[in-house]
């Protein structure tokens, strides 16, 4: 070992959180993150509106603003501190690397494909919910509140121009693709592999990406694409792979609702027959992107075998 990597050794020992257990460190940064994000980022908006929160229904970019900037500022940020009094290099934790195109590619290429399969999910799901002989009131009393928070974000992804969509974007595509793969597929990812084999910390991690959204009806649709996302990280050992695939995501429900108005095809007052076109497109859907994780898991191996040899 030279004396910059021992200067690097002794820094990072001498960090406070250094010797932290990567278990507690994790439970550690999700409650800085959410504490951060939830309660100043409630303040900030309290502070600029008031006590008059409605405002934000008609001063809707302001809201647009204030919620770009709360992620920067309150997610971003506090990862940022966070990974620097771990001792932690930010390229390491982050993988600041440049991605294998092939497996770039293929992760946009994937998250596209398994939209059809998503929206499926979320149709036959709400028809089950729907027919349920137990326990339907409380389900849709807390269904209500879900679609009520969902017409408020889609108050703000609601754009009636080009100029207006390009902010949108930037909010809803831009801002989270950046912010929260820093956190999730950086800070949490990096410290589970530490502790526990591959496969189980690309499950762990994209579980805690879906639960930390706090949506129980898109719990399924999330704890995927939390593993999808932090899947092609680990494979392309690149962090940029994951801010393009989950920009892609969030881009493709913006521009939908953008041009038809809605996020989905599915056609919720009509029968199973009426969406049968979407099941079947969805069972396709899914088939090829099960091909497509496989490829990038291929791919991805021999990357890595390669590297090895290389060494």
């Amino acid at each position: 070992m030279d004396s910059t990597e021992n200067k690097n050794e002794n820094n990072r020992v001498k960090a406070p959180l250094a010797n932290m257990q990567p278990a507690l460190f994790v439970i550690t940064a999700l409650i800085v993150v959410f504490v951060t994000y939830q309660i100043f980022g409630g303040l900030l908006s309290l502070f600029i509106y008031g006590e008059d929160l409605k405002t934000l229904d008609t001063d809707v970019n302001t809201a647009r603003i204030i919620i770009s900037f709360s992620q920067f500022m309150f997610i971003l940020v506090p990862v940022l501190l966070l990974n620097m009094l771990q001792g932690r290099k930010p390229k390491d934790t982050f993988r600041l690397n440049k991605p294998k195109m092939s497996i770039f590619w293929m992760g946009i290429a994937g998250m596209i494909i398994v939209q059809p399969a998503l929206q499926s999910y979320m149709y036959l799901q709400n028809l089950l919910l729907k027919s349920l002989p137990f326990g339907s009131e409380a389900i849709k009393q807390i269904k209500d509140l879900m679609d009520t928070l969902e017409a408020l974000t889609l108050n703000l992804v609601n754009a009636n121009s080009i100029g207006e969509f390009i902010l949108v974007a930037f909010v809803i595509a831009v801002t989270p693709a950046i912010c929260e793969e820093f956190f999730f597929r950086g800070l949490i990812f990096y410290n589970f592999e530490r502790t526990m084999i591959s496969s189980k910390a690309i499950f762990l991690t994209g579980f805690i990406f879906a639960a930390f959204h706090f949506h129980p009806f898109n719990l399924i649709p999330l704890i995927l694409l939390g593993y999808y996302l932090t899947y092609v990280v680990y494979y392309s050992s690149s962090i940029y792979t994951g801010i393009a695939v989950h920009f892609v995501n969030n881009f493709l429900s913006a521009y939908l609702v953008f041009q038809y108005g809605k996020e989905g095809f599915e056609n919720p007052e009509g029968t199973i027959y009426d969406n049968m076109a979407l099941i079947v497109t969805g069972i396709i859907s899914f088939a090829l992107f099960i091909i497509i994780l496989k490829l990038i898991k291929n791919k991805g191996t021999e990357n890595k075998n390669k590297i090895v040899i290389d060494v």
